[in-house]
């Protein structure tokens, strides 16, 4: 039954596109957007196998993976195989896969197709890589990551592209690459505004941390990570207080960081005890804002939200992907602004690291992948205290009340509640109007409550020393 109803949406998708190109046809000129561009939905829909077909001729020809050597038989029986949960690299499902689906959704938008029209594109070819591309099962959770989370990496990067283009337009397609194809295709670039930079930072970062791990009757593993280094940039898309709007991701913040240093001597695998990591997203999107008239000094956002969280670090790990609602205010005081946001979302997907392989405290018998899949719900807080003089105070929250509900009991998973906690702290000094010194403080904490193995308490703190270019606001 689902892959019947799946079969139809993609005819529908499909057929949908072809009587909007036949009407464009029948008129003599495409449909105009609201941002005055021209909608090609043969390009858009395009879109939907190009991305496609070139990852899948390297993996096939280049790298000669395996589970990319399709045959035609395989394509002519593609309904037999049943969707499944995948166990495949952590990095792949929650990163590379909705990066994949942005593809689609930005090649969609390149051809000036509004965010719903986008949607069903990247929906279509999520499907078509997923039952043509590959001789695995086709994924659930790919599905959903390389959709709905296609949909919050696309439309960033897609109006983060534009913005870049008009810098300098070769970084334009780095942010967008299927604007090589589109650009092409279409005669002409997107459509879109320029100039909706808010905010933009990027600063670099040494450190060191210490953790702690607590299974239920068994001994406490006690770790140190001397020293890491990283690089981070911050962009704020629009001011986030006083927005309104009714088009999805027409205001956004956007995190993106990574360090590397030493490790405890503890991992998965020998290289991660010595060598320490942490790639991290952290990001919230407007799908829907009002901006409520309360008071002369009250700048006020209210509305609908996306979240989209990834955390890959030597100690833990976890994503999130979470659709909620949201509050931010700025509050205009005699020598400071005070800024907080409030969000709270319903966890469409998410995941948690299964601690006893990345610390080898347990070996569960036939352990393929160190991570489980989540529901659940998510609390983002954050308070910014800006004083005029250029000083300013931040203070963050993340946490997460997750279900682990995908129990294969032979690869070594379980299923529980894991309640997740990550909180950080920064003091920042200006030295000129661009640049400022800071310091930063972060901690993790997770209690996570199996139903067939221990029980186990979880705590990593970090310090850290930053330069930060500070651009905007």
């Amino acid at each position: 039954m689902k892959k019947c109803l799946l079969l139809l949406l993609c005819a529908v998708l499909c057929l949908s596109a072809a009587s909007g190109q036949a009407v464009q046809d029948a008129q003599g000129k495409e449909e105009e957007t609201a941002e005055g561009g021209k909608k090609s939905y043969l390009v858009g829909l395009s879109a939907a196998i190009v991305p496609s077909l070139v990852i899948g001729s390297w993996n096939r020809f280049v790298a000669r993976q395996s589970w990319a050597q399709v045959s035609w038989n395989d394509m002519k029986h593609f309904y037999d195989r049943d969707m499944e949960w995948d166990d495949d690299w952590y990095w792949t499902n929650f990163v590379l896969h909705p990066y994949q689906g942005s593809l689609y959704y930005m090649g969609a938008r390149n051809a000036n197709l509004n965010p719903v029209e986008s949607f069903g594109v990247t929906l279509l070819g999520s499907a078509i890589w997923e039952w043509f591309f590959e001789t695995n099962a086709p994924s659930k959770n790919d599905m959903v990551y390389t959709t709905v989370g296609a949909f919050a990496v696309g439309e960033m990067f897609y109006r983060i592209g534009l913005e870049a283009g008009e810098l300098w337009k070769p970084l334009g397609y780095v942010f967008n690459p299927l604007r090589l194809y589109t650009d092409f295709a279409t005669g002409h670039k997107p459509a879109g505004s320029t100039g909706n930079i808010y905010s933009l930072s990027f600063r670099t970062y040494v450190g060191a941390a210490w953790g702690y791990t607590k299974p239920k009757h068994i001994k406490a593993l006690r770790e140190t990570f001397p020293g890491f280094m990283g690089l981070e940039a911050s962009v704020a898309y629009k001011d986030p207080y006083g927005h309104d709007s009714n088009k999805p991701y027409s205001q956004f913040d956007l995190t993106l960081g990574g360090s590397l240093g030493f490790s405890s001597g503890e991992g998965y695998k020998p290289l991660e005890e010595k060598l320490g990591y942490n790639i991290h997203i952290f990001s919230n999107g407007m799908l829907w804002a009002r901006a409520p008239e309360w008071g002369d000094n009250l700048d006020t956002t209210l509305g609908f939200s996306m979240n989209y969280d990834f955390v890959w670090q030597s100690f833990y790990d976890f994503s999130s992907l979470a659709p909620g609602v949201a509050i931010k205010q700025r509050v205009k005081l005699a020598s400071s602004k005070l800024e907080w946001q409030a969000h709270l979302g319903a966890i469409l997907l998410g995941t948690t690291d299964f601690y006893y392989i990345r610390r080898h405290l347990v070996e569960p018998e036939g352990l393929v992948r160190p991570y489980s899949y989540t529901v659940g719900g998510e609390f983002v807080g954050a308070l910014s205290w800006r004083f005029n003089s250029g000083q300013q105070v931040d203070f963050s929250l993340h946490s997460y009340a997750m279900y682990d509900f995908y129990n294969q009991r032979k690869k070594g998973a379980d299923t529980g509640w894991e309640f997740l906690a990550y909180a950080m702290m920064d003091y920042e000094l200006p030295v000129s109007d661009r640049i400022v010194l800071g310091m930063e403080s972060n901690l993790y904490v997770k209690e996570s409550l199996y139903k067939h193995y221990p029980d186990v308490f979880a705590i990593l703190g970090s310090g850290s020393l930053y330069a930060k270019i500070r651009l905007g606001n």
